[in-house]
């Protein structure tokens, strides 16, 4: 119902400010003016599942009509750069939702751009007594190898119920890195977006099965983005620090003493990959001065922490507004 609401109160400020070509005050840069490329047959878009209902809300409210299909930042990196077998060509996106930056070396006309910041969380049952972990346990519950490649002692030996994302996601990688963990234990379930389990019946992404897996079963662990929180799973503190927005924001000013599982979430760009009508509409309607609250404002009501209290956006950047923060400028 939180959902259905903020979607309907979307529209009618897109249609009321921009109306539904999603024209803008002119100040956006909106990349290549070369001649708009399909996106897929029925206009699939591809990125962060993380982010997907966000930006299903963000296109509806600009009337960008997207097809927004998720299935990982990998792929939505993909479709940026050399294609994703099964998902898009090489090129075939111009933009493409990330919880996690460009993997380096960046290319030709990449650009970075932060829109918000998140916090990956250790999700359990509500009735677990267990209330904090620390980074070396994580490491333990969740992986059999360290990121050197090394075996993790005492790893692998816990009698929880274990989720994790697929190899495709953002959120994987940026766990992984944060963790510092290798190769998964064996007992590690990996729910992928568009293939989700019997159990998940009904729920419109992998972040939000993982969300009902750690609600439903007393026994689960599992991490995600924090948007899988619901009523029933909550989020552990890790190293004794909370996922609050206080500690989460400090990954932009302070990162000692952020939340350990903090990061930023982007919606990334190729300047030089020809932009489809359908990018070009959500990517001026997302930056222009009339807009940019708009889209702020859900991703907040998404669970999703806005970089600075004073809004909108300001996540960095040569204008302070995003564009062009991150390691891709």
């Amino acid at each position: 119902m939180k959902m259905t609401t903020w979607v309907m109160s979307a529209a009618v400020v897109a249609m009321s400010v921009v109306g539904c070509g999603g024209a803008t005050d002119g100040a956006v840069v909106e990349g290549p003016a070369s001649a708009a490329q399909a996106l897929g047959p029925n206009r699939e878009f591809y990125g962060s599942d993380t982010l997907k209902d966000a930006i299903i809300a963000a296109s509806l409210a600009s009337s960008a009509n997207l097809n927004v299909q998720g299935k990982g930042s990998g792929v939505g990196e993909g479709c940026l750069r050399d294609g994703s077998t099964g998902f898009c060509t090489a090129q075939q996106q111009a933009l493409a939702p990330m919880s996690r930056d460009f993997k380096a070396p960046c290319r030709t006309g990449e650009r970075s751009n932060i829109i918000a910041l998140d916090a990956v969380n250790a999700f359990v049952n509500s009735a677990n007594p267990l209330t904090d972990i620390s980074l070396t346990d994580l490491r333990k519950v969740f992986f059999a190898t360290d990121s050197a490649g090394a075996p993790v002692s005492g790893s692998c030996t816990s009698t929880l119920t274990k989720y994790r994302r697929d190899d495709l996601s953002g959120t994987t990688d940026t766990f992984k890195t944060l963790v510092g963990g290798g190769t998964f234990c064996s007992d590690v379930v990996v729910i992928s977006d568009g293939t989700l389990p019997a159990a998940c019946a009904g729920e419109t992404s992998a972040t939000k099965c993982i969300g009902k897996l750690t609600a439903t079963d007393a026994n689960a662990i599992g991490y995600s983005g924090d948007s899988a929180g619901r009523t029933g799973n909550r989020a552990l503190t890790v190293n004794g620090i909370a996922p609050s927005t206080t500690n989460v924001r400090k990954f932009l000013t302070d990162k000692a003493n952020a939340y350990p599982l903090s990061r930023a979430l982007f919606l990334n760009e190729s300047t030089t990959n020809a932009r489809s009508s359908n990018e070009r509409i959500l990517y001026a309607w997302a930056y222009s001065a009339a807009n940019k609250q708009a889209f702020e404002n859900i991703l907040v009501n998404q669970g999703f922490i806005a970089c600075d209290p004073t809004g909108p956006l300001k996540c960095g950047g040569a204008n302070n507004d995003g564009k062009g923060a991150g390691l891709c400028q």
